[in-house]
Parts: C-alpha cells; sequence; structure tokens
C-alpha cells in the first residue's frame, strides 16, 4: 500500500482528500497545515506521494515546501490549488512536480494523477541511479573517457581531465570537442560524430590539444551511448605521443643506418653532443669526450655552420636536410634528421655521414 502524506490547510478540503485516497487504496500516513511541518514529515515517514496545497501558512508555501522535499527526500509532489496564475503555474513548473490539480478535484481525477506520479517518479529514479552508476564506472574506468552529445563535451572522468592538463570540469564541459582537436584532424573527428549508420566504430588517431593548446597524438576508441535520455558518443582515449614520437624516431635510426656511411653523430635542441660512434671519431680525432660539449666550442676539431644547424631545427618538414661539417682534415657531407619529443617539438638531429671528402 503506498504511503501519501497531505498537505492542506483547509481542513474540510483536507478530510475529503483522505475519503478519496482511503477509497482508492492509499496509506495516509500525516495531515499538514503548512510547509514546514510537511517538510518534517517526509524526512520522517518517507512518503511514496505528496498531495501538497500551494498557498499555505507560514514561511514556506506549498512550491518551496516542495522544491526542498524533492531535492532531500526524492519524494514526487502533486500540487493542488484553485490558483491557475501565469506566475504560480511557472514555478510549479521549474520544482519539476509530478501533477498540478486543479480544485475542485474529482476521485478519479486524483487516482489516475496519483498512478501517474508514482511510476513516473520511480522511473525517473531508476533512470537517475543508473546514471550515477555510470559516472562512478567511468570516474574510475582505468583510460582517459569523454562523453560528447551533439559535438559538445558533456563529462569527462578525472584521467581525461589530466589529459587536457585541467583541474576543472568546467574548463571543458559545454564546448566543442572540435575546439581542443588539431585543424587537420577535425574532419576526422566530424566523420565519427555525423555517421548514424556504422554499428561498430573503428579505432582512430586524433592530435587533441591540452587546455594550454599544447598536442597530444590519442588513439580513440568511441562507441555510442545513451546519456541524459539521448544518444551520446563516449571516447575512451588513449594518448600515444610518445609511442608514435618513439616509432618516428626509430624510423629515421633505421633510415639513416641504411643510407649512411657509418659515422653517426647525434645533438640536442641546445647545440650539445649527446652522442657520437667510434667511426665518427675517427674523423674528428678530438684529445677528449665530445659528449657534453656545444658544437660551436669545438673548433678546429669540428666546425659547423652555426644558421644551417639552427634551419634543421626551425624547419617544419619532416625530410632529412643536407648538412656540412669541416675537420681538419675532412669535409663531411652530411644528412640531419630531426627527431621529435612526445609533444612535437623538435629535441635532437641525428646526423649520419654520407660521404668524407679529403682536404688533402
Amino acid at each position: 500500500m503506498r504511503k501519501v502524506l497531505v498537505v492542506e490547510d483547509d481542513r474540510f478540503i483536507s478530510a475529503i482528500f483522505s475519503l478519496f485516497l482511503k477509497d482508492l487504496g492509499f496509506e495516509i500516513i500525516g495531515r499538514c497545515k503548512n510547509g514546514a511541518a510537511a517538510l518534517e514529515e517526509c524526512r520522517t515517514h518517507r512518503p511514496d506521494i505528496v498531495l501538497m496545497d500551494i498557498h499555505l501558512e507560514g514561511e514556506l508555501d506549498g512550491i518551496d515546501a516542495a522544491e526542498i522535499i524533492q531535492r532531500e527526500c526524492e519524494v514526487p509532489v502533486i500540487f493542488i490549488s484553485s490558483d491557475t496564475s501565469s506566475e504560480v503555474i511557472e514555478r510549479a513548473v521549474i520544482t519539476n512536480s509530478y501533477g498540478y490539480l486543479v480544485k475542485p478535484i474529482t476521485k478519479k481525477e486524483l487516482g489516475i494523477t496519483m498512478e501517474l506520479a508514482y511510476y513516473k517518479h520511480k522511473a525517473d529514479v531508476d533512470q537517475k541511479r543508473r546514471e550515477q552508476s555510470f559516472r562512478n564506472y567511468i570516474s574510475k574506468a582505468p583510460i582517459a573517457i569523454t562523453i560528447v552529445q551533439d559535438g559538445i563535451i558533456r563529462y569527462l572522468n578525472n584521467l581525461a581531465l589530466d589529459l587536457f592538463k585541467t583541474h576543472y570540469m568546467e574548463d571543458m564541459v559545454g564546448t566543442a570537442l572540435a575546439d581542443f582537436v588539431d585543424d587537420e584532424f577535425v574532419e576526422v573527428l566530424e566523420d565519427v560524430l555525423s555517421d548514424d549508420e556504422s554499428e561498430e566504430i573503428d579505432p582512430f588517431h586524433l592530435q587533441i590539444k591540452t587546455f594550454h593548446q599544447k598536442p597530444l597524438r590519442v588513439m580513440v576508441h568511441a562507441s555510442r551511448i545513451p546519456f541524459n535520455g539521448r544518444s551520446a558518443f563516449q571516447f575512451g582515449m588513449i594518448e600515444v605521443s610518445e609511442y608514435l614520437a618513439s616509432l618516428d624516431e626509430l624510423n629515421k635510426w633505421r633510415e639513416a643506418a641504411l643510407t649512411g656511411a657509418g659515422p653517426v653523430l647525434l645533438i640536442n635542441h641546445l647545440f650539445e653532443v649527446l652522442d657520437y660512434n667510434p667511426a665518427f671519431r675517427e674523423y674528428v680525432n678530438p684529445a677528449f669526450d665530445m659528449r657534453g660539449h656545444s658544437v660551436f666550442t669545438m673548433r678546429p676539431w669540428m666546425n659547423i655552420d652555426r644558421g644551417a644547424l639552427a634551419n634543421i631545427f626551425n624547419q617544419k618538414s619532416k625530410d632529412p636536410v643536407n648538412l656540412t661539417i669541416e675537420t681538419t682534415t675532412h669535409l663531411l657531407k652530411c644528412r640531419g634528421y630531426v627527431l621529435n619529443n612526445g609533444q612535437g617539438e623538435a629535441e635532437k638531429i641525428l646526423v649520419v655521414l654520407r660521404e668524407a671528402l679529403s682536404k688533402e
């Protein structure tokens, strides 16, 4: 038997409602005359439904009391009033009430409204629980998850916030995901978001931008999900920036090994020697270990044009660049490969000898 709380300051009308409810098979757990008493009854007895008059005695009218009851106790409220003014109706709508009956009412009308309110509220609570369970699940998921609806970011878990380098949900929610995607990859994203036919979405790469506009490469696993009662996309993102940078570096080392003549020199973005092989040392023949030294401080053992070296770091092309190194005995015709880090920034130059011309 479903429990009902009647909130009505007119004793005669309250008695009529009570008779109706008993005939309809409901249990009346209490009758109140004001909003404060109704709130206390709901906190104590947790009714299944509240019948609420709007114009009540005291500081809380029926609408104010209903708003607190629904927020704190999750109990559906049905308003009963003779007031049909637009101002009152608008306030009632904002509270998300489960019905508005205009006095006088019939027993049948009351019964139908009560049943509809009960089952609609039950469905709403079940949906809320499912969504909360889903939110808890993705919040604890081991990968970054972003929920996108109509192209707009609606939710991110903590790992997604970490991925985009922000601590605040407000920085991201409500903005277009495309705003955080590199221009070159926007079309890839739009193709996924606009495809309403494919049941399965193949994993794809995106280059995204963090909240502070730093580039990152991610592998995206996308799926369609319901979110707040509507279709949305769930994007699971795994950062692969360092992996792709390492793969690119490996490919350049491989190309260098296959096309070079043997000697190899590695320089960082500060123009310091990171490493070199014995074959390169034979051409330079310094009296000390060159590692950690700037290439511009090692004349006459090795002379590299400063401008040419700087241009290699600044150039956007991924193609190798020709470079000449002058030693005491040779002119070394080399090829320079730019090695980028995970953020796409030039980090090192791999210098490989192609041809050695003797000065003699």
